[in-house]
């Protein structure tokens, strides 16, 4: 919370540059990412380069990311000072400003999210004058994406019970129009240098930004509407001035859409055939125009009061602390039917089984096209490979379905409402996140499927194969998914979550919470790489898997006995402030979330204690 109330009007030159400076800098922040993501995956390498020549990243981009990360580091900063300022009501030549922007800087909502992102420029500016490779420029770029993606924290605040919709729909609205603004930027500034080289570079690089720019067009809509649904509450506050910015930027949205429809259907055409380059870049400056008022539009938003209030006047304590409602007693209510979507979780998991399906699609059609190949070769190694060609197995697309449909309900259903204002309940929502979720992805082995399916690149750039490939085949997450590291690291997080005061920042904050939920799967993945992977064939690897799982369980009996005896209630301070009805006794809530642990732990130690033994037979079946 902001420790002033805005009260006064900080000037003409504040009020004006405020703006003014955040388009600029939205901007430069688009063009940063966007060149870094031309240079990891779009701009191929010259025709006939050696390996290594082809993993080098192309200058030019290099370049354009360097010089647009400077000029959004500087507008990151600029904009913090006037930020603070505007919210002050101090003018800029105004004493007072320079010692309460060094006290206060760090407590307002708005400056503190400025200084991590420009912080987030200065290391990706520092790192595209430093990288060569095209690896180096996809890191930098997924951290200036997350730069970007940190502003939505900032798009609007406040303790309403949407307050965490509108601020994931805001993050993924500026990652699309980042993409898409920013890439067009980019491939207009880069044309001619393109349109030089050899081999048709600039129609290559066009056509798969506008691969990317499709998919950011899809985003930026869906997420804008469910931005707009939180904001507005009926038709009629489309003539509000808030809602009248909403019409305007949804036409300029649609305009700009068109604009892509004819360049897929008549500009990228002509480059493919090397004409049509003047007609393409006069279309393209066109739209960065629209964009650039796009972008106005969307900062003059950012500063105007939404028809629905983003304070409630009098919030209850569970809502003030949570950001949500309180939930009823689970105990006097169908409880398993409870359930508050989590939109962002939601699309992430319609996403993964969409995308899981096509691989799907496409494994079996790579997998008819070998055969007919195979049929065609009359020799016995092609006999032998018609044999051996089979569709990807049913039983794994349905482990992927399970796993997603497991993670909406886990996010969304009763783990995701009670899991909030409840020890015991935020313990079975982590530990199913944390146990259960990544072993049925997992276990649906998408990595093998991306290598069936994915078309593999030749010409240097990291397409979807060779990201997804390269980092989970990467030296990182084969040390990480040992079994003993992975265990270890899954016990040291789970230590570290509940031993330190991360557990209330889950509790009390989206950010914390979403980090939570991400580092669960994340650290889960890795267990469960650990645990059902390839390396746990053999006598000796199934030892170690059984010792591992053994130690888990020791874990689990060791901290249900510690939460139960113990007098210090984990998350006492926020959870007693809820002044839920139901949830008067702390200790009593800590005591069930110990049977919680072994009520999950257990059950999943021994299935997969299970199947490692019959992973461990049938390969001594084999070895025999």
């Amino acid at each position: 919370m902001d420790p002033f109330v805005f009260v006064e009007d900080a000037g003409p030159l504040v009020r004006w540059s405020v703006p003014l400076v955040r388009v600029g800098h939205d901007v430069a922040a688009a063009v940063t990412v966007a060149s870094l993501v031309f240079a990891a995956s779009l701009v191929p390498a010259r025709a006939l380069s050696g390996p290594r020549m082809r993993s080098l990243a192309p200058s030019a981009p290099l370049r354009l990311a360097a010089g647009a990360g400077l000029v959004w580091a500087v507008l990151a900063l600029v904009g913090v000072v006037l930020t603070f300022a505007d919210a002050a009501g101090l003018p800029l030549s105004s004493p007072a400003l320079g010692a309460q922007l060094q006290t206060l800087v760090w407590q307002v909502d708005a400056t503190r999210i400025g200084l991590l992102t420009g912080g987030c420029a200065v290391v990706v500016a520092t790192g595209a004058v430093l990288a060569r490779s095209r690896v180096a420029a996809g890191w930098l770029g997924a951290l200036g994406a997350l730069g970007v993606m940190v502003l939505g924290l900032a798009s609007h605040t406040g303790a309403s019970d949407d307050h965490e919709t509108s601020v994931d729909a805001m993050a993924l609205h500026l990652l699309g129009a980042t993409t898409w603004v920013g890439g067009l930027v980019v491939l207009v500034v880069l044309h001619g240098w393109l349109g030089d080289r050899p081999g048709g570079q600039l129609g290559v690089t066009a056509r798969r930004y506008s691969t990317l720019a499709l998919v950011a067009f899809v985003t930026v809509g869906l997420s804008g509407v469910l931005a707009a649904t939180t904001r507005l509450a009926s038709w009629s506050d489309l003539g509000t001035p808030y809602g009248r910015l909403i019409v305007v930027k949804s036409l300029a949205f649609v305009a700009l859409g068109l604009a892509g429809w004819w360049h897929r259907r008549r500009s990228l055409p002509a480059l493919d055939a090397g004409v049509g380059q003047r007609a393409f870049v006069r279309l393209a400056l066109g739209e960065v125009a629209v964009m650039g008022a796009t972008f106005g539009v969307a900062a003059a938003l950012s500063r105007s009061a939404p028809p629905v209030p983003e304070d409630l006047p009098d919030p209850t304590p569970a809502l003030a602390v949570t950001g949500f409602p309180a939930p009823p007693d689970p105990s006097a209510v169908a409880w398993w039917a409870t359930w508050r979507t989590d939109w962002l979780w939601l699309a992430v998991a319609g996403v993964l089984i969409g995308v899981y399906a096509a691989c799907a699609v496409a494994a079996r059609v790579a997998s008819a096209r070998a055969l007919v190949e195979s049929h065609r070769d009359d020799s016995q190694a092609g006999r032998r490979e018609a044999r051996t060609v089979v569709p990807w197995p049913v039983g794994r697309s349905v482990s992927w379905v399970l796993g997603c449909l497991l993670l909406v309900w886990v996010t969304s259903g009763p783990l995701g409402v009670y899991g909030r204002v409840s020890l015991a309940w935020h313990t079975a929502l982590l530990l199913v996140l944390a146990l259960v979720v990544p072993l049925l992805l997992v276990a649906a082995s998408p990595v093998t499927l991306a290598e069936w399916a994915l078309p593999q690149r030749d010409d240097g750039t990291l397409g979807p194969r060779e990201v997804v490939v390269g980092v989970a085949r990467s030296g990182a997450v084969r040390a990480l998914t040992r079994p003993v590291t992975a265990t270890v690291l899954l016990v040291g997080a789970l230590v570290l979550l509940h031993a330190t005061g991360l557990l209330d920042l889950a509790l009390t904050t989206h950010p914390g919470h979403l980090l939570m939920t991400v580092a669960a799967l994340g650290v889960g993945a890795l267990w469960a790489t650990g645990m059902v992977g390839p390396g746990g064939n053999g006598p000796r690897g199934s030892r170690t898997l059984l010792s591992c799982l053994g130690a888990l369980d020791l874990f689990a009996f060791a901290a249900a006995a510690w939460l139960a005896r113990t007098s210090t209630v984990l998350g006492a301070a926020v959870l007693g402030g809820l002044d839920l009805p139901w949830l008067r006794d702390l200790e009593a809530d800590q005591r069930r979330a110990a049977g919680v642990i072994l009520f999950v732990v257990v059950p999943v130690s021994v299935l997969l204690a299970v199947v490692v033994l019959l992973r461990s037979q049938r390969a001594g079946g084999r070895g025999r």
